[in-house]
């Protein structure tokens, strides 16, 4: 009988019971669908990191020979070495994209991942290729490739096509979204070198069997005697870092939005079933006098939040890993390389389906106890209307200046405090995802004008072949009337933190432009070196203070004091002169020409050449990935909106049936008491859309936060944004409203005013 009474309850206030079903189940499907996202990634990762045993450690330097792999391999916690040669080379194709060579005695560390042709061989003379530049150059296996590196051409028989753990993430020097076709890498046996270049092994693989201790550096730099340039950790290698930051920015947004929709779900169930339970409490007192017991009448009303939230809960966690990876895989795979891409189900999804239902059946349970505490006589009697005391600002001169439709609504508030809050909790989470959404949008897009805008004011940027000449250099600036720039990697260290970035070296260059923290044009010092703003805070200095670098490839060292700190969204690193670095003792050796012409043919000397199309290319690609994150956003601010505003219309409308009623018998038309219920709606809009905008700038700020130590946007909400987000949680708003227009012509005012006999 109590299932049949449930069923029909259910039936008869379907509205909300729909909407706490939604709640429940949107809070759990997106924790659920984004952790099955993050979590598959994160296990496929793993086990491809372990199955080709991904090296712990990377150490570069100039030549390391078999008596320091020796020495290193008895290191206290050191299990594996290997020594490779790695080298940048050219392919000889068109717009001559660049690729990475890696020599290898054995493939033992790190191993390449076969996905077409042989498993790769020491004995064999060949090239295997990375398979995604192989796709994107329409190469396979069988082809024949040549490379040119330092001026001597390599040409091999591709063996097979693979992919490498250390290449999740890679991008070439211009791009910061991966091209394959304008970048990647190769694998050969040391007996393929060419025999007219001199043999060195320039890096080392390490792997610890564990986390790396603080002091491994210590002891591999003692058993090297400091032979050695750059130590780099999993932590700190760009491919794996860049990885888990998307991992964790993804993590983030998974554990965040869900609890706006649990909050909604239970602030829903609390007014719903205090409602409910109040309207029945006929039927309740009837079921005490037939015998009934307390328990069971409670656990009656309790089943209705259980059964509901359940249902959503189970449905979100399974639906979830089944739909919403699917739709981030598809964009993240141009930026990720991975040998597969599946969700994973986490035991964590269905603890938070457990808390959900758990939170839900509790909020009923208190919704419904002080209800059911009356005796039956009590509580068949109709409930004594709550006591309305006047307020002290009611005998305000303000009070009396207001207007009816102002103080009706100010004292419904006042008096329905919960039923406020939960409006304004629902239009403050809409206006919030919808900040979000716009926001990202507008930051990726400022990043773009930031960059090519205001900072780079060249048209093209030729990319030198390395080991050119300086004759030639000259030629090639000659030629474009371009200005030379030295770039490359370095290693910065202060304050006992050491981070790798990028160093730019300037030969009295003004197609550049720099800008601080602020934003505004800055000039930088010529004798002293100059700053990112993002590798300043991760290293905990500001102009004045000295720091420690060096260059990739270089053992020395160099202290300087910092002379300014300026600011990019991408790239960074350190700044400073060819005087400053030549006084530093280093040669100035040129690897691009940046020009205001548009170049044709490639002049001689010049590898490759970049438009600003080309450049702004990778942008692009990376806004196309988050559209489908803002998209995501959007419709969760839709429903979100839609949901919370028509059950709370709902409620506020059966709660103040007497009150509609009473109204229109002493005249007030359909259209005055609709202008009246659309005015408290407005003001709770408003409430709401406020505090909204700033949780949705918190929300873009923890999203950038996840973006890696090479990026440094600028968190932008345009006014358009703020515009765009106010009218659309606005319009919702008010079209909620009129959905009830029907509702208020339709009051039987005698039913409505009629007492319970």
């Amino acid at each position: 009988m109590l299932i049949k009474k449930m069923l029909r309850d259910m039936k008869h206030n379907k509205t909300q019971f729909i909407s706490i079903f939604l709640m429940a189940f949107l809070g759990v499907f997106i924790y659920a669908g984004v952790g099955g996202e993050w979590y598959g990634l994160q296990q496929t990762s793993n086990k491809y990191y372990q199955d080709t045993n991904l090296a712990d450690v990377w150490i570069y330097g100039n030549n390391f020979s078999e008596e320091e792999v020796e020495a290193v391999s008895k290191v206290d916690g050191v299990s594996q070495v290997q020594r490779r040669l790695s080298l940048e080379a050219v392919a000889v194709l068109d717009n001559s994209p660049s690729v990475t060579l890696h020599f290898i005695e054995k493939n033992n560390i790190s191993k390449t991942y076969r996905v077409t042709g042989e498993d790769f061989s020491a004995q064999k003379d060949g090239i295997w290729l990375d398979d995604q530049f192989a796709g994107a150059r329409h190469l396979k296996t069988g082809d024949t490739v040549t490379v040119t590196a330092f001026g001597v051409k390599l040409e091999k028989k591709i063996l097979g096509t693979v992919l490498s753990p250390e290449y999740v993430y890679s991008t070439g020097g211009n791009d910061i979204v991966p091209n394959h076709a304008n970048y990647g890498f190769a694998y050969l046996p040391v007996s393929a070198f060419p025999k007219q270049m001199k043999m060195v092994y320039t890096e080392l693989l390490i792997t610890t069997g564990k986390t790396p201790d603080a002091l491994l550096e210590d002891r591999i730099n003692s058993a090297l005697n400091g032979h050695y340039s750059v130590y780099l950790d999993r932590d700190n290698f760009g491919s794996c870092s860049m990885f888990y930051n998307e991992i964790q920015q993804h993590k983030a947004m998974g554990s965040v939005f869900p609890v706006v929709f649990l909050a909604i779900a239970l602030l829903t169930i609390l007014t719903t079933m205090t409602r409910m339970v109040n309207n029945q409490r006929t039927q309740i007192g009837t079921l005490k006098a037939l015998g009934f017991q307390k328990r069971t009448i409670l656990l009656h009303y309790i089943s209705y939040g259980f059964w509901l939230s359940l249902a959503g809960a189970v449905t979100g966690a399974i639906m979830g890993p089944l739909t919403l990876p699917r739709l981030f895989y598809g964009t993240m795979q141009i930026t990720y390389t991975l040998p597969e891409w599946k969700p994973s189900m986490s035991p964590l999804f269905f603890t938070m389906a457990l808390v959900t239902v758990l939170l839900c059946t509790l909020t009923t349970y208190w919704a419904c106890r002080s209800n059911l505490r009356d005796t039956p006589s009590q509580t068949l009697r109709p409930k004594a209307p709550k006591a309305m005391k006047q307020g002290a600002y009611e005998n305000t001169a303000f009070w009396a200046g207001l207007g009816f439709n102002a103080q009706w609504n100010l004292r419904d508030i006042l008096r329905s405090k919960l039923r406020s809050i939960m409006a304004v909790v629902g239009v403050l989470g809409c206006t919030a995802l919808l900040v979000c959404a716009f926001g990202l949008q507008d930051t990726l897009s400022d990043v773009v004008h930031w960059q090519y805008s205001d900072l780079y004011r060249f048209s093209t940027k030729l990319s030198l072949s390395e080991g050119i000449s300086e004759g030639t250099a000259a030629s090639v600036l000659k030629e474009t009337g371009g200005q030379a720039l030295m770039e490359g990697s370095v290693e910065v260290k202060a304050n006992g933190i050491k981070k790798s970035g990028e160093i730019m070296v300037t030969d009295r260059v003004s197609l550049i432009k720099y800008t601080d923290a602020g934003r505004k044009f800055m000039e930088l010092p010529s004798d002293r070196i100059s700053i990112s703003y993002k590798m300043s805070e991760l290293l905990g200095v500001k102009a004045g203070d000295r720091v420690s670098w060096h260059i990739y490839g270089q053992e020395k060292w160099v202290t300087g004091e910092i002379g300014a700190v300026y600011r990019s969204p991408v790239s960074q690193g350190i700044t400073l002169t060819r005087e400053l670095l030549e006084k530093s003792g280093f040669a100035f050796t040129p690897t691009a020409v940046i020009t205001g012409r548009n170049a044709g043919t490639l002049p001689e000397g010049v590898e490759s050449k970049w438009s600003k199309s080309d450049l702004t290319e990778s942008y692009e690609t990376m806004a196309k990935a988050m559209n489908i994150m803002v998209y995501i956003l959007i419709t969760g601010a839709v429903l979100l909106a839609v949901v919370v505003l028509y059950n709370l219309g709902v409620l506020s409308f059966t709660e103040r049936l007497r009150e509609l009623a009473t109204l229109k018998v002493i005249g007030f038309q359909s259209k005055k008491i609709r202008y009246l219920l659309l005015t408290q709606n407005i003001w709770l809009t408003v409430t709401g859309i406020v505090p909204g905008i700033f949780l949705g700038k918190w929300l873009i700020l923890l999203m950038l936060s996840f973006m890696g130590d090479s990026f440094d946007m600028m968190c932008i909400i345009t006014g358009f944004n703020i515009i765009t987000s106010t009218i659309i949680t606005f319009v919702l708003s008010v079209l909620v409203s009129f959905m009830f227009s029907g509702k208020i012509k339709r009051i039987d005012m005698v039913s409505s005013l009629k007492g319970v006999e």
